[in-house]
C-alpha cells in the first residue's frame, strides 16, 4: 500500500505553474487573459474573462480551453477567419 504522504508530494511536483501569454482589454474592467495551464497533467490553453472592478475581482466563468493537441487546429482557424475578414 502506498504512503499517503509520498502520493501528496507527487501530485504537487506534477503541479506546473500558469504561464501567462497575453491579454487583451475587452472593456473598462474585463480583460481576456491567455495563459498555458495544466489540468490533471494534461497541459491547455485557457482563454478567460478576469474582472476588476469595485464588485467583483477574479475569473469569470466566460471563457474556454484548447488542449495542446487542438492549439494548431484552433490557430488554423483563426487564421483562416482573418483572412475571410479581409475579402
Amino acid at each position: 500500500m502506498e504512503d499517503p504522504e509520498e502520493v501528496e508530494s507527487e501530485s504537487e511536483e506534477e503541479k506546473k505553474p500558469d504561464i501567462k501569454l497575453g491579454e487583451i482589454e475587452l472593456k473598462e474592467g474585463a480583460v481576456l487573459v491567455i495563459k498555458k495551464t495544466n489540468y490533471k497533467g494534461n497541459d491547455r490553453i485557457d482563454f478567460r474573462v478576469w474582472y476588476n472592478t469595485a464588485r467583483y475581482k477574479g475569473p469569470s466563468k466566460q471563457g474556454f480551453t484548447v488542449s495542446m493537441e487542438k492549439i494548431d487546429k484552433f490557430v488554423k482557424i483563426v487564421d483562416n477567419m482573418k483572412k475571410k475578414l479581409k475579402e
